[in-house]
């Protein structure tokens, strides 16, 4: 059963005299009428009639408005009376409050996301503001900071203005320092600032998320690297202008961008260059042409009569001769056993030392010298060895065994390093020996490379040391040789021993003494 709710009075109109007219009840005929109204027949009537009633109502009801209008304006007699708004129900005051409330509360809740939002880009903006300018005082406190005029953009400045007559101002000199999207600082890096000196002989080949501290870290590392590129092209620069004054020994035979070629003396060939640099590790070499460049430069400490290319030539020239004398005495030192090289500090770019030590073993009865000493110091193109402890070779050709030099020094050339070095060590050995043999009584004579011990009938035997720097068993053989005395006939007896230790050597000179006694 469907019950119609009970129709609310309302007033139609009101007269000027305040009399009220309601509208007329509605029939029974009318009501059965509203209900058939009610009724969907959308299913079965064609689709497009509630459309075009729709619009046909729509349309009366517009030329209705629109005549109204009209008659307003047409007619000034036509006044709207005062009237008074009709006094709401309970429930329609309840339900206008309520659109009322909402819409305040929707109203509310759309100004409390927009605050949300604005505090928080806030927020970040501070913040990102504060990182920025955090790590920008930290770089103010090593590198000069400038700020651009008419805009929020810094710079640093690498240039060194403290030198009045040192090398042409560098176009890398002013770096721009920009603000990213969450505050990191952003280094603008110039054109070519990543250039390194590099050094090169012809011929041979050359062996997520940042954090604050991490982004100035980083910073530090990339200003850095610009200002040493800006040193480097500075020494490249100075050696450039040097190589148009004459030096001696040293020749420029090619040029081209960012390209030198040198050449020093008849053998050796070198190129200076400016590479894209890959952080490479820079060579000894390249780390001292920037001292040569900054005590000559910057310093102003230039020595008298002396030039920065010229010496900077010769100590290459020193440093390839003393690889070669190294890669000889090394050589050396690993076919005895009994040997061990030693690098001793010059402080001097063009002079080299090394010392070649013979540790000898330590005997029951015998407490006293435990090594000996070759040095080989190599000066320029110069080679000089002072052996320690071993006999004079004047002395012993004349036969003084007793005529020990507690040091020899000479000069010798590269191709016999060895065979000095090999003479000085067999010599020490043999001394060495010679010591241990008289500590225990027995007489004996010492040769540079041999030790006689006296026999009956005039014999002699003698324990010989046989030095080859081309023997790959070993550098130092000995041979025992016994010689019976007999003028113009081939008496003598040798014997080979071989390649022994000082250990076996000292065995069989005690194996002698005995024999001998």
């Amino acid at each position: 059963i469907d019950l119609d709710k009970l129709p609310i009075k309302r007033i139609e109109a009101i007269e000027e005299s305040g009399v009220e007219h309601f509208p007329s009840e509605i029939s029974n005929e009318e009501t059965r009428l509203n209900a058939i109204r009610r009724v969907d027949f959308s299913s079965i009537i064609w689709p497009w009639q509630s459309l075009v009633e729709n619009l046909r109502q729509a349309h009366q009801e517009l030329n209705v408005v629109i005549d109204l209008i009209n008659t307003v304006e047409a007619n000034d007699a036509v006044t709207v009376a005062w009237m008074q708004r009709p006094k709401q129900l309970p429930n329609e005051v309840l339900s206008d409050l309520s659109v009322s409330a909402a819409t305040k509360l929707q109203w509310l809740r759309h100004l409390g996301r927009y605050f949300k939002q604005s505090s928080k880009a806030l927020d970040q903006q501070v913040s990102r503001e504060a990182r920025f300018y955090g790590s920008l005082i930290r770089l103010q406190h090593n590198w000069k900071v400038k700020r651009q005029r008419g805009n929020e953009s810094f710079t640093i400045d690498l240039q060194d203005n403290s030198i009045l007559d040192g090398p042409r101002p560098s176009s890398l000199s002013t770096v721009r320092i920009d603000e990213d999207s969450t505050g990191i600082l952003a280094v603008q890096r110039p054109l070519k600032s990543c250039h390194s000196l590099c050094l090169g002989f012809l011929g041979e080949d050359k062996k997520d998320a940042l954090t604050d501290n991490q982004c100035v870290k980083d910073t530090h590392s990339t200003l850095r690297e610009i200002h040493q590129s800006i040193f480097q092209e500075q020494v490249f620069d100075m050696v450039n202008r040097e190589t148009w004054n004459p030096s001696p020994g040293v020749n420029m035979t090619g040029m081209r961008e960012d390209f030198l070629r040198l050449a020093i003396g008849q053998e050796t060939s070198i190129c200076l260059y400016l590479v894209p640099s890959g952080k490479p590790d820079p060579v000894s070499l390249e780390i001292y042409l920037q001292y040569l460049f900054h005590e000559t430069v910057l310093i102003k400490a230039r020595e008298k009569g002396g030039s920065l290319l010229g010496h900077f030539c010769l100590t290459i020239a020193h440093r390839i001769f003393s690889k070669k004398v190294l890669s000889k005495l090394e050589t050396l030192v690993g076919r005895v056993p009994y040997l061990h090289l030693l690098s001793h500090p010059t402080w001097s770019s063009r002079t080299s030392s090394w010392s070649v030590s013979l540790k000898v073993p330590q005997s029951i009865l015998h407490s006293g010298r435990s090594h000996f000493h070759t040095k080989v110091v190599v000066n320029n193109d110069q080679i000089s060895v002072s052996a320690e402890g071993a006999p004079s070779i004047i002395g012993s050709f004349r036969g003084n065994a007793t005529n020990v030099c507690s040091i020899n020094s000479y000069g010798c050339d590269l191709e016999d390093l060895p065979m000095t070095i090999l003479q000085q060590v067999a010599s020490q050995v043999i001394l060495w020996l010679h010591e241990e043999a008289s500590v225990v009584g027995m007489k004996a004579s010492q040769d540079f490379l041999s030790l006689k011990f006296n026999l009956d009938q005039g014999e002699t035997l003698s324990l010989v040391a046989h030095i080859d720097p081309h023997d790959v068993r070993g550098c130092i053989s000995w041979w025992l040789i016994v010689d019976h005395g007999e003028e113009g006939q081939l008496s003598a007896e040798r014997t080979f021993l071989g390649y022994l230790t000082l250990q076996v050597l000292y065995s069989t000179v005690m194996d002698l003494v005995s024999f001998c006694s």
